[in-house]
């Protein structure tokens, strides 16, 4: 029976039993004292039952209340652990795209950033083919804030170095939980270069540290791709992807290509450079993947290149059409979101893809 139910019985059997007393002594004819002590024997009885009652039930309900407590100052405790550790690691997105020249498509593809409200844009390289920088920077103005760039082979390094305040081509840097790291294919690049060096320490330190999840390396001119007369830069690439592999770079983006174009997970082949090693088949989900995937972006605006036939190790491409690579980047174990958007009200999305890393 419970608590309340209880209590009500007590409440409805003290009048009843009074009743039966008072009776039981007009009916006998016996005295008030004999039956006064036994109504009071009766009422105290009733009462001492009803006070154990009551007690037992106020010790089970601080029992439960303090359980309540400890419970929830638990809970509250694994919160706050939970907080600690994911700090710094929320959701946040950016935009990667090059080759943008002057032209009514560079204006789209400004708007497309826009809508896409990144954090940053990373600008990969031939920004005005004119020659004139202020062409480009004008309509840039409203993102300018949030762009970093990498030079290409049309740009005139003065006018941008000053523009972004840099001092070196190539540079990195934190955003939460991801390493960027900007790398210049107009500058020297060899293995005895200081920008070598720059970007071995980089990532040696970088892959190492417990904060970082991701790495994204970006740069001009494209060492991987399926571009019908337009050379790949195979000095870059013979350099820099090995040490993409020994530290795990999880993406390499790159443009003077005008098309878009997404390889697998790729390993360099030391055998035959032009047939890196395809880690991973799947065409949009990757699990812990063992490669790097290239992504050229030269869709910002410029004049249109067509692809060749796809090589073995490129899974997309798309030529003829301009837009933007959206990559949302999330907290731990949940997977790294990338979206090619075309320009337009539209804003189709023509090529997605998803790493998951434990």
């Amino acid at each position: 029976m419970g608590s309340s139910n209880y209590h009500l019985a007590h409440i409805l059997v003290i009048p009843i039993l009074f009743s039966l007393i008072l009776y039981n002594s007009n009916f006998s004819g016996e005295g008030n004292k004999n039956n006064n002590e036994y109504y009071f024997l009766s009422l105290n009885f009733l009462q001492n039952s009803y006070a154990i009652e009551y007690d037992e039930n106020d010790e089970n309900n601080n029992n439960n209340n303090n359980d309540s407590k400890e419970t929830k100052e638990e809970e509250e405790e694994e919160e706050k652990d939970e907080s600690e550790n994911n700090k710094g690691k929320s959701i946040f997105n950016f935009v990667a795209v090059g080759d943008w020249d002057c032209t009514g498509e560079t204006e789209d593809t400004v708007d497309n950033i826009i809508k896409q409200d990144p954090e940053f844009v990373l600008a990969l390289g031939d920004f005005s083919y004119s020659g004139d920088a202020d062409c480009w920077f004008d309509l840039i103005e409203p993102i300018a804030d949030k762009t970093k760039i990498v030079l290409g082979n049309h740009e005139d390094e003065d006018d941008y170095m000053n523009y972004f305040g840099l001092e070196n081509q190539y540079y990195s840097f934190n955003e939460k939980n991801v390493h960027f790291l900007a790398l210049s294919t107009e500058t020297d690049f060899d293995d005895e270069s200081e920008q070598y060096a720059f970007a071995k320490q980089d990532l040696e330190k970088y892959s190492k540290d417990p904060f970082i999840d991701w790495i994204i390396v970006f740069y001009h001119q494209y060492i991987y791709g399926s571009g019908s007369g337009l050379e790949e830069e195979k000095d870059f690439r013979e350099t820099y992807h090995p040490l993409f592999d020994k530290y795990k770079v999880d993406l390499a983006l790159q443009g003077h290509l005008h098309a878009y174009e997404r390889t697998y997970p790729i390993n360099y082949n030391n055998e035959d450079e032009d047939e890196p090693i395809v880690q991973d088949n799947n065409p949009n989900l990757y699990k812990n993947p063992k490669g790097t995937i290239f992504l050229t972006v030269g869709t910002g605006g410029a004049h249109t290149m067509q692809l060749s036939s796809l090589k073995d190790f490129s899974v997309e491409g798309i030529a003829g059409e301009f837009g933007i690579l959206n990559i949302q980047i999330e907290s731990d174990q949940t997977p790294l979101i990338g979206q090619f958007i075309e320009n337009g009200k539209k804003q189709k999305i023509a090529d997605e893809f998803k790493i998951i890393k434990n």
